[in-house]
């Protein structure tokens, strides 16, 4: 049976931890445009400052939404020959990695990370596609090293097979 996200799933605290990531990334936008309406003020009232509590209220409203729909649609499966890891409800994307072309499997944790216990597995190739999509990230600690155990045991199980050595 194939290791899939059902088996070892993502940590919900992965929701929170983007959205407050991204509203800090939003918040230098929203700091900017206050200042601006704070100006605009002096001579147009209290409208603008309704208009950017609106839009402030919005973006955080839409993110969340953003960030709870991007972790429903996001599966990967470790299968019989290959590791398939799909992202995203917008634009998804899918990547789809043979155990022959893994070169290193990887845990790593950011700042957030660390801050609300989660963990990265990281899967690298040669090529630069596996920098940028083929990792697993919202994972516990436990999960994540079970998901790294299974996928080094899967490339040594493939490794033996081309090469004839175990």
């Amino acid at each position: 049976m194939p290791a899939t996200i059902e088996q070892y799933p993502l940590d919900g605290k992965k929701i929170l931890k983007r959205w407050i990531t991204a509203m800090l990334h939003w918040a230098v936008l929203e700091f900017l445009v206050f200042l601006a309406l704070f100006f605009a003020m002096a001579f147009n009232g209290f409208l603008y400052l309704f208009i950017w509590i609106g839009a402030v209220i919005a973006i955080a409203i839409w993110q969340y939404v953003y960030e709870t729909r991007y972790f429903a649609a996001y599966y990967y499966d470790i299968g019989k020959d290959f590791l398939a890891i799909r992202k995203g409800w917008i634009t998804p994307r899918e990547v789809q990695l043979p155990y022959e072309k893994m070169q290193d499997v990887y845990m790593d944790q950011d700042l957030f990370d660390r801050l609300f216990g989660l963990w990265d597995v990281h899967v690298s190739t040669a090529t630069m596609m596996s920098g940028m999509e083929a990792h697993m990230d919202g994972v516990n600690r436990q999960t994540a090293e079970k998901l790294r155990e299974l996928l080094l045991d899967k490339i040594k199980s493939k490794r033996g097979k081309v090469t004839g050595y175990d």
